[in-house]
């Protein structure tokens, strides 16, 4: 069994769940969203996000932690940079905690969630929830469950890769 962290990495909402991953099943621990307040400046919003997941990570004492790779659309380079700083936020506690850092695109991650990469959150919430039997608090949650499904995913292909070499 490990148990994992996933963020949907956002500044105004990063989604995330606590799983386990055990014998390729993932069975949802927690599920949150982490808020900081619209009116702070950019380092007290990163500093905001640093405090919620140091405390989710000294809770639950996850053994991995997944995060969405970042891309930008030539329209919008100002975002990226943006949610950069987040993710750098990210990376520091996996540093700090000695956590084994894993990331995914999107695109990869609901592909391998639904088949299909080209799909909206709704989309992705939906599926999620059918596997859970539950309702997610929202599509950043969800897309933070599909982190967990990839990495699920890359597990499984690591150990059957193994298995075939030997």
């Amino acid at each position: 069994m490990m148990r994992v962290l996933a963020v949907d990495v956002g500044l105004r909402i990063s989604g995330y769940v606590v799983c386990e991953v055990n014998n390729f099943n993932i069975r949802l621990i927690r599920e949150g969203e982490i808020k900081p307040p619209k009116d702070k400046r950019l380092s007290q919003k990163l500093f905001f996000i640093y405090k919620e997941l140091a405390q989710i990570i000294e809770e639950f004492r996850p053994r991995a932690l997944i995060a969405e790779k970042l891309y930008s659309h030539y329209r919008h380079p100002t975002t990226v940079s943006l949610l950069s700083h987040v993710k750098g936020t990210i990376l520091i506690l996996g540093e700090i905690y000695k956590i084994d850092f894993y990331e995914y695109s999107p695109t990869k991650a609901r592909k391998s969630f639904l088949g299909k990469g080209s799909v909206h959150s709704y989309q992705v919430k939906r599926m999620a929830e059918n596997i859970l039997g539950l309702k997610l608090k929202s599509q950043h949650t969800a897309d933070a469950f599909s982190l967990v499904v990839a990495f699920s995913h890359n597990l499984k292909k690591k150990l059957l890769e193994n298995d075939w070499e030997d």
